[in-house]
């Protein structure tokens, strides 16, 4: 009898594979189980995207709107055209975005009636009396601190522009040289932008207005006119010692974060950090309010 030691490693394999079907031959519903699991999952999700796609997909509120071109003898419609033109609010965000708009930049600034004013909580720190709430004209108040204060005041004196630039031909792109400001809320997609799309005024934020008279101006994208008013609203920029007192300032200007239950909002506030000549470091503070807790949710700077 040969010593199995000595046999060959084809033999060795040959007994291997025999050993192994004769198992798998013995436990053959095990293996057809292990093959019909994955098949059977995959025949689940197709049959589920078939119904997501004939209950929601193909509903009308949640498709681009389309238009018939072309109908048969029977009245159906053979071609068809769709876009954002033929389509409601709700349609539109599922049309097909062939060229985004470029919108020019804006940041959330607070309702005049809700702008940071003196109070008793914040006396003494350069903010106007609240008495321009009356009359809607209470400055956009920004904050800003670091460790050169002369640099911090020489670079943001020249944040906020002192007049208007917009060309007429093409106001969007001649918006962007200014600082603007909404008080729209963001949304999750901003391919129309609210600030953009809603009634309310864009403000240009200056060192100072002459008047509060509003430059009103229209503009076309694609299918879509807007007609929107550009009304000034003045700038105020207030130095800070520390990043300590900018927390505090701004935690009071939250309605639950002073005594008196009052909202007194600052729009933004930097920190200027160890900026200097040679090197630029800057934190930035923004009110994130309007997230309403969804963390995928856009915020305006």
């Amino acid at each position: 009898m040969a010593d199995p030691g000595t046999a060959s490693f084809l033999t060795r394999a040959n007994a291997l594979l025999r050993k192994n079907l004769t198992y798998q031959k013995r436990n053959i519903w095990s293996n057809v189980r292990l093959i019909m699991i994955p098949f059977l999952l995959c025949v689940m999700l197709v049959a589920l995207q078939i119904v997501f796609d004939t209950v929601v997909n193909n509903a009308d509120d949640n498709r681009c709107g389309c238009q018939c071109i072309v109908t048969n003898q029977n009245g159906n419609c053979v071609n068809e055209t769709c876009g954002i033109e033929f389509s409601s609010s709700d349609q539109a965000f599922f049309c097909p975005i062939s060229s985004p708009p470029r919108w020019p930049p804006l940041l959330q600034v607070p309702r005049p009636e809700c702008r940071a004013v003196n109070t008793t909580f914040l006396p003494d720190m350069g903010l106007p009396d609240e008495t321009c709430r009356r009359t809607r004209t209470c400055p956009v108040t920004i904050l800003f601190t670091g460790n050169n204060r002369s640099l911090g005041t020489s670079l943001f004196g020249n944040l906020l522009p002192s007049s208007v630039t917009v060309n007429i031909s093409d106001p969007l792109q001649g918006l962007a040289y200014n600082v603007l400001g909404t008080e729209a809320e963001s949304e999750l997609t901003n391919y129309l932008d609210p600030g953009i799309a809603s009634n309310l005024s864009i403000y240009n934020i200056q060192s100072g207005c002459i008047s509060d008279a509003a430059f009103p101006f229209s503009f076309e994208e694609e299918t879509l006119k807007f007609k929107k008013e550009l009304r000034c609203a003045q700038g105020l920029n207030l130095w800070r010692n520390n990043s300590r007192e900018v927390n505090d300032v701004i935690f009071k200007g939250y309605r639950k974060g002073n005594p008196e239950g009052k909202i007194n909002e600052i729009a933004a506030a930097y920190d200027l950090l160890n900026t200097d000549r040679n090197n630029f470091n800057v934190h930035i503070w923004y009110n994130s309010t309007y997230r309403n807790g969804t963390n995928d949710r856009p915020s305006r700077t």
